[in-house]
């Protein structure tokens, strides 16, 4: 099932790209090769993806959520409905099976270390091993090591986070279309958007307001930070053992952060 799923998730965030400009201004989808397309993906979830999930999940209300959201995707695809209407169905399907898929890599690892992650690691993780699966690796394994308390290191873990993150944002904010943007104006002593900068870029195309986009951020200009200060007190701490503890508490603080931004990217509303 997780793979069928994975792979319909990136298609279903594929599908909404296109759609963004458009429903921020209000616009109706005019094209017929568009909503044929649409159409597609929902025949494909129908015919495909759904008997991959059942029965394992048949009475399962976020089942129910997908379905309704791809038969009403069906309708309007008869229609020029509101560029935002198609946008918020395929959102609402991809938050339900974003929650199947969570629940179902929880179950089938029980025993495991991921049995330990949170509600909002299981999501974060599920979402990016559909868009970018080597961000997912890197939060994933990040997650396991924090786990450990003897370590005697904590670089990889927080290595591991910052990269996710990165990642994830260069998936979304691409370089390009960062520096294009009207008012872009590279940071000193930069070579390219940094993620702030990245970050402002996908909240703007989403029509987030201004006080949203503040508080996000702040939460990426605090990760930077919290980076910063545990890099060089690696390199200032005499005594390993000593410091490893404070190390730890510090790679916590990396992660508390790194999720927040997280779930807003993803757009996870749990």
């Amino acid at each position: 099932m997780a793979s069928v799923v994975h792979g319909f998730i990136r298609e279903i965030e594929v599908a909404r790209q296109p759609l963004r400009q458009g429903a921020r201004a209000g616009k109706q989808l005019q094209s017929q090769v568009a909503r044929d397309s649409l159409r597609t993906l929902a025949e494909k979830y129908f015919n495909v993806v759904r008997s991959s999930i059942l029965p394992a999940h048949a009475q399962d209300p976020d089942v129910s959520r997908v379905d309704g959201s791809m038969q009403k995707l069906i309708e309007l695809c008869h229609q020029r409905a509101a560029m935002k209407v198609y946008r918020a169905l395929l959102w609402d399907a991809r938050s339900a099976l974003i929650s199947i898929d969570s629940r179902h890599v929880s179950c089938g690892v029980a025993q495991s270390a991921e049995s330990q992650f949170t509600e909002a690691d299981q999501l974060i993780v599920s979402t990016l091993d559909a868009l970018v699966p080597s961000a997912a690796d890197s939060y994933r394994q990040a997650l396991s090591d924090i786990q450990s308390t003897d370590r005697l290191s904590w670089r990889g873990p927080a290595t591991d986070f910052r990269e996710c993150l990165r990642e994830t944002l260069d998936h979304l904010a691409p370089d390009a279309a960062v520096t294009k943007e009207a008012g872009y104006k590279p940071e000193p002593n930069t070579h390219g958007p940094t993620m702030k900068q990245k970050m402002r870029y996908i909240l703007k195309v989403r029509g987030e307001s201004k006080s949203q986009m503040g508080a996000t951020e702040s939460a990426v200009d605090a990760v930077e930070e919290t980076l910063g200060l545990f890099v060089r007190s690696v390199y200032t701490r005499s005594s390993v053992s000593t410091h490893v503890a404070t190390s730890r508490d510090e790679v916590l603080r990396v992660r508390d952060l790194v999720r927040v931004v997280l779930s807003e990217l993803l757009e996870i509303r749990r």
